[in-house]
């Protein structure tokens, strides 16, 4: 039977058109991507048909996304790795130094990419020609010259069509979705030296310096094991997102939350509980003082949470001890001084100790809402992770090291706003096992978000210096306000 025409049209036009822009869009998927050295940063960068945006990665700080085309092409540059000599150089020159040098190195590679995506497009488009329509050469032809029309189209349009200024209206993901201030205002710095530069002078010295606190402390085997210790959260949903994005971009291995999940202690307040199965991984909480003995009993009944009330359980491989907080008040505000609180915390203390010395073995961590729980445990334990002064200190006595984190909700008694300038703030552990398979604290980030000037700061320690000399790394709070 001969073919009908409308058929023979399809085949003849419409199939190798297909063919052509699904060959070049699979090619670009899979090698339309470079490596380029931009001052102290590899970058990869990369491109395939997709919604009509750029992307800039920088993990694990979040993502920065704007409309800044129309051709159908999705570019993406994701920061790879830190060159921490040149950058450490650079930042002594000045971060505008930094600065020129990334965007004339960008600039420089970008035609060669384009001219790369081409190429890649063409052959895509060609190889998937011949796959359909082996030797029948008109036909291949056909699919080649649609697929470089394609490529060729989207490319141009991007180069001709690119609005660097689109970046003044960007959307966040990660941590910096938290506070697009970061970046700050840029009206004034377009008057000054135009946009674009100033806007990449924003991006590289938040990177910069957030990298160069990281690397500057390499952890050496890279096998280490991750916990992710926050507290505090105070119904902030905004805090939950920070954590949630600081579990994903660190890739941790488990969560552990040493209380104040609440504020007020209402029955209303377990919609936050909701926040708690998007880690994916073992979440390890204790009560604080604002979280109700009925707030506990619903957190238990959440699936992949282990709530510890005078108990010791496994999670991980870490034997993890845990009492909650002996006072409950459902107002803002715990009056630190009041007898009966102090009371109450001293036979806390009481209880810690006796049920830590009844262990056949210590734990490898002991999780309190309030450091003062465990003060009788100095010299017993390898670690105490407390919060509630939403203040970060860390100390070791009697070598015992104490880790107090600040407030990961940023002490918002609401669930959405930040109460004045309290930054967002989590932390980090980074742990080996030892020949008995003991878990030994090696290191932890202190990741600081600050929402009144928008800056983002990642603090690097080390177990061994803190060990040696554990004072200067000290950070006493004046004043302390537990809430």
């Amino acid at each position: 039977m001969a073919r009908s025409p409308r058929w023979a049209w399809w085949a003849a036009v419409v199939g190798p058109l297909l063919v052509g822009v699904a060959g070049a869009a699979l090619a670009l998927q899979a090698f339309a991507k470079t490596t380029v050295d931009a001052g102290p940063f590899q970058i990869q960068v990369e491109a395939d048909f997709g919604r009509s945006v750029t992307d800039i990665s920088l993990p694990p700080l979040g993502r920065v996304r704007a409309d800044t085309h129309g051709a159908p092409l999705h570019l993406r540059a994701s920061l790879r790795e830190v060159d921490v000599e040149q950058l450490q150089e650079g930042l002594r020159r000045g971060i505008d130094s930094v600065a020129a040098e990334v965007e004339r190195n960008t600039l420089d590679a970008a035609g060669r990419f384009a001219a790369w995506v081409v190429l890649v497009g063409i052959a895509g488009a060609a190889a998937l020609g011949l796959l359909a329509f082996r030797n029948r050469w008109l036909l291949v032809l056909r699919a080649t010259v649609s697929g470089l029309a394609a490529v060729l189209l989207s490319v141009g349009f991007t180069a001709l069509g690119f609005d660097a200024a689109a970046f003044q209206a960007p959307s966040y993901t990660g941590s910096l979705r938290l506070v697009p201030q970061l970046f700050g205002p840029v009206e004034g710095a377009i008057e000054r030296v135009g946009y674009f530069r100033e806007e990449l002078r924003r991006v590289v010295a938040g990177a910069a310096r957030a990298y160069a606190a990281i690397e500057s402390n390499p952890l050496g085997r890279g096998d280490e094991i991750r916990v992710l210790h926050i507290s505090d959260i105070h119904l902030s949903t905004l805090g939950y997102d920070f954590a949630q994005e600081l579990a994903r971009s660190f890739d941790v291995d488990l969560v552990m939350d040493t209380g104040d999940t609440t504020s007020f202690g209402a029955p209303d307040e377990e919609f936050i509980l909701s926040e708690i199965p998007a880690f994916g991984l073992p979440y390890v909480w204790v009560r604080g003082n604002h979280d109700s003995a009925a707030f506990q009993e619903a957190l238990d009944r959440v699936e992949g949470t282990v709530v510890l009330d005078g108990d010791t359980e496994e999670v991980e491989g870490f034997t993890v001890y845990g009492l909650g907080h002996p006072y409950f008040n459902e107002e803002r505000g715990t009056p630190v001084g009041d007898e009966d609180v102090v009371e109450l915390v001293a036979g806390a203390a009481d209880q810690v100790l006796a049920d830590v010395t009844a262990l056949p073995e210590p734990p490898d961590l002991v999780l309190v809402h309030d450091d003062r729980m465990a003060a009788e445990i100095a010299g017993l334990v390898p670690l105490v992770l407390s919060g509630h002064f939403h203040e970060a200190r860390d100390e070791v006595p009697d070598g015992t090291v104490f880790l107090r984190v600040g407030t990961t909700g940023g002490a918002g008694p609401t669930g959405f706003t930040a109460e004045g300038d309290v930054p967002f703030s989590a932390e980090v552990l980074y742990f080996q096992p030892d020949e008995e398979g003991r878990m030994d604290l090696v290191a932890w980030d202190v990741v600081t978000q600050f929402p009144e000037t928008g800056s983002l700061q990642i603090t690097r320690h080390l177990a061994s210096d803190v060990g040696l000399s554990p004072s200067p790394s000290v950070l006493t709070p004046t004043s302390p306000s537990p809430s």
